[in-house]
């Protein structure tokens, strides 16, 4: 089996294995954690490029959390492991807090998923303080 976006069975930088946390079947939808996470910022990046419209972009930022092909919500330590990836790759963002909220969004969800509910617990204390900070203009929801 090879990962459906670099058609590899292996990553060439990471050397990780192939997961599936959707609902993919057969042999559909095996992927490297790094190779989805590239997709999805690579996806997020031309959107603000091309200063495409928040409908596009809200599509775009979804592949943090969803699966291109079956389009279901990834699940379990894949969600978690993206939420991660989101999370260090939007951290850096430090003019847009908006798309941070969102990471951390996305952290959260992936860590309640991965039943590691004391750590998601504290990054949802720490979203909501920063929603508080956030102005009701600047907030999208996705």
């Amino acid at each position: 089996q090879t990962c459906y976006i670099c058609t590899q069975a292996l990553h060439w930088k990471t050397k990780e294995g192939l997961v599936r946390g959707c609902s993919c079947r057969g042999t559909a939808g095996f992927a490297h954690v790094a190779c989805l996470a590239e997709q999805a910022k690579i996806l997020c990046d031309e959107a603000e490029e091309n200063n495409l419209d928040i409908k596009a972009k809200n599509e775009r930022f979804r592949r943090w959390q969803e699966c291109s092909l079956c389009e279901q919500t990834y699940h379990g330590g894949v969600k978690c492991a993206l939420g991660w990836a989101c999370w260090k790759t939007y951290l850096k963002y430090s003019d847009n807090e908006v798309l941070q909220q969102l990471a951390m969004s996305r952290l959260g969800c992936g860590l309640s998923d991965a039943d590691r509910h004391a750590d998601a617990a504290s990054i949802r204390e720490a979203e909501l303080s920063m929603l508080r900070r956030l102005d009701d203009t600047d907030f999208v929801n996705i």
